[in-house]
């Protein structure tokens, strides 16, 4: 476990209401400096690295097959449009995108479900939880885990009132 920097970046409590629009640069930038330079974007990388390729789903395998069949049917020329088509596709099966704040399903989600209880999505295709090509929850909870843990230990949260 890495120590906890001499200097630790103060974080004002407001900050846990901050959105990406709102954190200031100067913050952002001071959080990233210690990270980069104490390895922990190293430890939150070979993490993430680690949960994905031990993941039972065979995650990285899946995504290589599906960028291959983009490639190999014509559809993806070139490699700039295959990494955008690949991420997109990735976001599209992530639960969030169809899950309400708290994990489940959102009502509002697009699918429906026909007379002997198929559920599909509106472009008529099978609904399911998520696709296979979402990143595993279990890989997305270990990833934060750890990214929790080093922020914890360069972040200092100043009690409200103070600063």
């Amino acid at each position: 476990m890495s120590q906890r920097p001499s200097t630790p970046v103060k974080v004002p409590s407001s900050a846990a209401n901050y959105t990406p629009a709102t954190l200031d640069p100067d913050l952002r930038s001071q959080i990233n400096t210690i990270l980069l330079k104490d390895g922990h974007i190293t430890k939150i990388q070979e993490a993430l690295l680690h949960a994905l390729n031990s993941n039972s789903s065979n995650w990285p395998t899946t995504i290589q097959n599906h960028a291959l069949a983009l490639l190999r049917s014509g559809e993806i020329t070139t490699y700039p449009a295959l990494l955008r088509r690949v991420l997109e596709d990735v976001r599209e099966g992530q639960p969030s995108s169809t899950s309400s704040a708290n994990g489940k399903p959102s009502s509002s989600s697009a699918a429906t479900t026909n007379g002997n209880g198929d559920t599909k999505k509106a472009n008529g295709t099978p609904a399911s939880d998520k696709s296979p090509l979402a990143i595993p929850t279990s890989v997305i909870e270990e990833a934060l885990r750890i990214t929790r843990e080093c922020l914890d230990s360069v972040c200092e949260i100043e009690e409200k009132g103070s600063g």
